[in-house]
């Protein structure tokens, strides 16, 4: 999660490749949108407004 991004975003990586140190994927959403963890052992778990706020003033 970055405050400082515009009005305030939430980085989700995925895809994790160990063999390259990277993740192949990634999802960017402003702050007041939900974004699910797609899959690991927090699958499923909601980043929302609960947690990040609403967005930031830009």
């Amino acid at each position: 999660m970055d405050d400082h991004d515009g009005p305030g975003h939430v980085t989700v990586l995925t895809a994790p490749d160990p063999r390259k140190a990277t993740y192949e994927a990634e999802v960017r959403m402003p702050y007041g949108t939900d974004v699910i963890i797609p899959e690991g052992p927090a699958k499923g778990f909601v980043i929302g407004v609960a947690i990040t706020g609403g967005p930031r003033g830009a």
